[in-house]
């Protein structure tokens, strides 16, 4: 094989060389990719399994504890109860409430108004504690707004409109038309499949 000079002049020995060196510059950087990767994989395989095993490790049971939803008045406790009217009693005298809107003291005898007072309740220690922390919100402003729509409703919607020097018993709800459920039922959808 002749050695025929190179037209840029560089010697074909020296490029050769650099060629070299550069190729194993590569490798090295690749040699590292590849040591961060199987670090990455590591990593990511270890959360894997710990999820898997926090996956694994419900049981049905744990699924059937979760609390179903029920008014609040079926779950109150004595405490509940004292402290719900504790709440009304304040916010009867702090908001210093128009006739119309005040909360008659038979409220615990209107389920609907008890549950309306009981989130209400729940709204405002909410909105109160959001109102305390250091940023920004509108939570309690919110509450305001969200109350002053719910005293009126709770004389026209509950039963109280007709107590008002005494409580007037509620009359009882009206059951489900059995016959319209059917209908109803009838044109519902089918169940989804299940795995």
């Amino acid at each position: 094989m002749s050695q025929h000079p190179d037209p840029a002049g560089a010697d074909p020995l020296e490029s050769l060389g650099a060629l070299a060196g550069r190729l194993t510059e590569a490798e090295a950087m690749m040699r590292s990719v590849a040591v961060g990767a199987a670090h990455e994989t590591a990593a990511l395989t270890a959360a894997l399994n710990k999820l898997t095993a926090r996956v694994d490790g419900l049981s049905p049971q744990a699924a059937k504890d979760v609390a179903k939803p029920a008014a609040w008045a079926q779950t109150a406790t004595d405490k509940d109860w004292t402290e719900l009217a504790g709440w009304v009693d304040w916010l009867a005298g702090a908001y210093d409430l128009q006739p119309s809107r005040a909360v008659l003291p038979c409220w615990p005898a209107h389920p609907g108004a008890v549950e309306e007072l009981a989130a209400l309740r729940t709204a405002w220690r909410e909105a109160s504690t959001a109102a305390r922390a250091k940023e920004l919100n509108h939570e309690l402003a919110d509450w305001h707004d969200r109350v002053h729509r719910c005293l009126p409703r709770l004389r026209e919607a509950f039963q109280q409109k007709s107590c008002h020097d005494k409580h007037t018993r509620p009359r009882p709800g009206r059951p489900t038309e059995a016959d319209l459920l059917d209908t109803a039922r009838a044109g519902a959808a089918p169940p989804a499949p299940t795995d």
